[in-house]
C-alpha cells in the first residue's frame, strides 16, 4: 500500500491524526516528524483538489 493511500484510508475510517501518524510511522519506518510532514502533505493535496 502506498503511503498516501494508507493516510487517505485511515482518515476515511475516522481515525485520529495521532492514530494515522502512528500507523504511518510503523508501516513506513518514519520518525514522528517525517510522518507528520507526510500527513501535512496529504492535507495540502486534498485542499488543492477542493478548490
Amino acid at each position: 500500500m502506498d503511503l498516501m493511500d494508507l493516510i487517505r484510508d485511515k482518515f476515511s475510517q475516522d481515525c485520529t491524526i495521532e492514530t494515522v501518524r502512528h500507523l504511518v510511522m510503523a508501516h513506513f519506518n518514519l520518525s514522528e516528524e517525517e510522518a507528520q510532514a507526510k500527513i501535512d502533505e496529504y492535507f495540502e493535496i486534498v485542499e488543492e483538489y477542493s478548490k
